[in-house]
């Protein structure tokens, strides 16, 4: 992986001139800036050698006047822009006018006493554009791109281990399914677990279902669990607490009835002999979700499921087409499945 070669090369204070810091994630782009604020500039002399431009709020002349700019009683200067638009297809609401043809000229003859790094936190440059090119060309490019779920699951179970920490299979996939297999989400939520478990070096189930918050979809996921159970009046309290949170109830039921798709699919496929893994591949879906989908399912009619998935539709046209309350609509569908479903 470049970017754990580059950051150990910053470290050792092996530098390059220009810097381009091409991803999404959310760790690793605040890691390398943390690297290059510690590595590039002594503490002392930060203040006076040190930029940091955003392209949404400042023309890029400002960072570029910076980087030209002879260090202030210092052996360097630190410049760091951020998002850079203008390098993608993307059109900004604002009306900042960039002059692209002097940074072309900077890359041609970058300044010896700069290190410039610019973070562009997108999947992709636009390849047609000339500034583009010669970025791409003049520059270290170094990967922030978010990890694949496998490898941000080994990341995370790493650091777990070597801060010494126990975790059982049990309860470290329950950890992984909660922050969605996400390294950002991982890394926020751990030290909360570190300092819960500090005492015995140990982190229990309990600490997760406690401390580690459900994001929208995993609050679905409970909702569909007490909707199942035939629980409305728990099911209304998860519903309206998502209310409370300022989400929305079409994206809600948007989110549920895939929820719901799930399950049906799972349901269907298990009954002509399909193996979890089986269905994780033939859906495309994470062996974890096919994983607590089969167990939903298990003891579950397909009619139960498809009446659900129908009236979720149902519900959707009706909050799309303005029929009555739409916080209403969600309510009465529950009810009405949760009746249905203990008819059946």
């Amino acid at each position: 992986m470049n970017y754990t070669v580059e950051m150990t090369k910053i470290k050792k204070g092996e530098f390059q001139q220009v810097y381009l810091f091409l991803g999404k994630e959310d760790y690793f782009i605040e890691e390398a800036k943390q690297t290059l604020l510690k590595s590039v500039v002594d503490e002392a002399d930060q203040e006076l050698n040190t930029g940091i431009f955003n392209m949404e709020e400042v023309p890029l002349d400002r960072a570029l006047e910076d980087a030209e700019s002879l260090p202030f009683f210092g052996d360097r200067r630190l410049v760091i822009i951020e998002n850079p638009y203008f390098l993608t297809a993307e059109k900004s609401k604002n009306t900042l006018e960039h002059d692209v043809a002097w940074l072309e000229n900077y890359l041609d003859h970058p300044s010896e006493f700069t290190v410039l790094a610019i973070f562009a936190p997108y999947e992709k440059l636009d390849s047609r554009k000339k500034i583009s090119k010669l970025l791409k060309k003049a520059a270290v490019t170094v990967d922030v791109s978010p990890l694949e779920e496998k490898d941000a699951r080994k990341f995370l179970a790493e650091m777990i281990k070597n801060e010494g920490y126990q975790i059982n299979r049990e309860t470290q996939e329950l950890f992984f399914g909660r922050v969605d297999n996400q390294l950002s989400r991982g890394i926020r939520e751990l030290p909360k677990l570190f300092l819960a478990g500090a005492e015995e070096k140990k982190i229990t189930k309990q600490m997760v279902v406690d401390l580690v918050s459900r994001n929208l979809e995993q609050n679905i996921f409970e909702l569909v669990t007490q909707v199942l159970q035939r629980d409305t009046y728990q099911a209304i309290q998860i519903y309206r607490d998502l209310l409370l949170q300022k989400e929305e109830p079409i994206k809600i039921n948007a989110i549920l009835l895939g929820q719901f798709r799930l399950l049906l699919q799972a349901k269907l496929l298990l009954k002509k002999g399909y193996q979890q893994t089986d269905i994780s591949k033939v859906l495309k879906v994470h062996p974890y979700r096919v994983k607590l989908a089969v167990q939903q399912v298990r003891n579950l009619s397909e009619s139960v499921l498809a009446d659900a998935f129908q009236g979720l539709v149902e519900t959707e046209y009706k909050m799309k087409t303005g029929q009555g309350l739409k916080e209403i609509q969600f309510e009465l569908f529950l009810i009405q499945f949760a009746n249905a479903a203990q008819r059946k």
